[in-house]
């Protein structure tokens, strides 16, 4: 999620000309260009069957990453879980997406490594035929326009390996240099329920002219099978990430389960660490921390809470607990259809403190996003600041960045939805037909964390029930957004469902949920079944039918 320093600016007198207020009307930039031919490159400007196939391919992209280079503000660099590697590999591979024009225009790739990449930077990356699938990107750059891009790598079966990694590009993120492992995972673990999974990473580098100028910082959760026990590690670098040092665990045992971490620097050059914490025996809360270092990522003080929450869980929609719910063996009880969705925290430190922002549920159920502010990033002495009182409409998916003086959150809102209620998930009526495209993504803005003014951000709304998850029957939007700003240039990114093309899926037979408008057009290669069976037919990944639009799912960006 989160990955910037903010860097104190004598200019103060900007903050008036980027108030909330000043902000231009919403010049969307598809970031992922899938249907043109030609338009994904590998990392030497040469193509090969993957960049062919994902250059006009339609599918998926999700979890989207946005980081501003400081050393050049009109370079913006992204990222994605990019289904269009699934055509010829077989399974998603992190993209990469750059541009040089302050995010107007975008040229698209894959982060070298993926099973068939046969360049010679591909077969020297260590995650080429150690695993077959890659996603839960994150970036961030140094002052020198040194990127580091951070990924997770593993396989579906044994041997799972699910390990984290970081690919380090040069020159403004125009010139790829290698991809160095920081924690590997056990040979079984997450999907068969033992072993070590590495999953939800972030990183950061620090921006400051300070004692740690140019160290690197990454956090993730560990998953130790699939037990409620994980923990979360961090790992630095102080060689501009030619290696990094030892995974230390942050999070105290007390704590339980932590997970969706998020990372910043201050202007002194400490290291915030935010992270959330589930219900336990021994805290009966689900509740947002915030840990401090002030040696450059050495040591960690004791984490300071910083709110107990309501979660807004998927879960909490499907009648049975899953955490996605679709069609056929996907159904759940409820009869929503929607793709997951999480509570979760991120963090910015600039020169008026600390600022933390999270989602959570009021009594009444519905979500909103929160700040707490801490001038130390030790107490907080405040309350925490609900950014909005609308009444209608969840919000959800927070992150957060400050630059210039100007602090910028991001999130996904549905208060346009019709159909809103409490109790039904975002974009579904009550009766689990699509509500239409009713979320946006919105931008807060303030200059002291206190009062807020907020912008659609959105030229046009999404729905995130749409089964775009491929061989399954229902979707995935991922788990985060992102923002960045480096001064005055602050850039946003979100996952859009504008260029989806509905249809009939012909799977769906009989008293089958085929009519709740979720559907999207579908493969040609399926074999009819009794679609309440537990089983039932998927389709190949190299359908063709798969790239006429169905799982159009791409990447939009901003720059306010």
């Amino acid at each position: 999620m989160t990955r910037r320093v903010l860097i104190p600016m004598a200019a103060l007198l900007l903050v008036m000309a980027l108030s909330p207020n000043s902000l231009a009307s919403p010049a969307n930039t598809r970031v992922t260009r899938d249907a043109t031919a030609g338009s994904y490159l590998r990392y030497d400007g040469t193509s090969d069957a993957t960049m062919a196939a994902c250059s006009t391919g339609r599918r998926s992209q999700n979890e989207p990453t946005i980081a501003v280079d400081p050393h050049n503000t009109q370079v913006v660099v992204a990222g994605s879980n990019d289904y269009c590697a699934q055509i010829v590999n077989g399974d998603v591979w992190p993209g990469y997406y750059r541009s040089t024009d302050g995010g107007a225009t975008w040229a698209d790739s894959l982060v070298p490594g993926y099973p068939e990449d046969s360049s010679s930077a591909g077969l020297a990356s260590p995650t080429h035929g150690s695993c077959a699938a890659a996603g839960d990107p994150t970036q961030a750059f140094d002052n020198d326009g040194r990127l580091f891009y951070a990924f997770i790598c593993f396989n579906r079966s044994k041997p799972i390996n699910g390990a984290v990694y970081s690919a380090r590009y040069l020159a403004d993120g125009s010139s790829y240099d290698r991809t160095v492992l920081i924690k590997k995972g056990s040979p079984s673990a997450q999907f068969s329920g033992s072993g070590l999974f590495q999953d939800k990473i972030n990183i950061t580098a620090d921006q400051t002219s300070g004692p740690f100028s140019g160290n690197v910082y990454v956090a993730w959760s560990q998953y130790t099978g699939k037990a409620a026990n994980n923990s979360i590690l961090f790992s630095r670098s102080t060689d501009h990430g030619l290696t990094f040092s030892p995974a230390a665990r942050v999070t105290p045992v007390e704590h339980g389960t932590g997970s969706f971490t998020d990372l910043a620097v201050g202007p002194d050059g400490a290291v915030y660490l935010t992270y959330l914490t589930y219900a336990s025996l021994s805290r009966p809360t689900a509740d947002i921390w915030l840990s401090k270092s002030v040696n450059g990522g050495v040591s960690f003080g004791r984490p300071s809470h910083v709110a107990s929450i309501t979660l807004f869980d998927s879960n909490q929609f499907s009648g049975n607990g899953a955490y996605d719910c679709g069609d056929g063996p996907f159904a759940c009880p409820s009869g929503f259809t929607y793709s997951r969705f999480f509570s979760s925290s991120a963090v910015a430190a600039d020169a008026s403190g600390v600022h933390v922002v999270y989602a959570g549920e009021l009594p009444s159920g519905q979500s909103k996003v929160f700040v707490r502010n801490s001038p130390d990033g030790m107490s907080f002495p405040a309350p925490a600041v609900q950014l909005d009182g609308v009444a209608t409409g969840h919000r959800w998916f927070p992150d957060i960045a400050s630059g210039g003086g100007t602090i910028t959150v991001v999130f996904y809102d549905s208060r346009g939805d019709p159909a809103y209620a409490p109790s039904v998930p975002p974009g579904n009526t009550a009766a689990g037909v699509n509500s239409g495209d009713v979320v946006n993504t919105f931008v807060a803005r303030s200059a002291d964390g206190v009062a807020w003014t907020e912008t659609p951000v959105t030229s046009h709304g999404s729905n995130f029930g749409w089964e775009t998850h491929g061989s399954r029957r229902d979707g995935f939007w991922g788990d985060y957004i992102y923002v960045s700003a480096v001064g005055t240039a602050v850039n946003v990114t979100w996952t859009d469902s504008r260029d989806l093309v509905p249809g009939s899926d012909p799977r769906e037979i009989g008293a089958d949920d085929d009519h709740d408008g979720f559907d999207v057009l579908q493969p040609c290669t399926y074999v009819p079944n009794d679609i309440n069976a537990l089983s039932y037919s998927q389709p190949l990944v190299s359908d063709s039918c798969l790239s006429q639009g169905g799982l159009d799912q791409n990447i939009y960006s901003d720059r306010l």
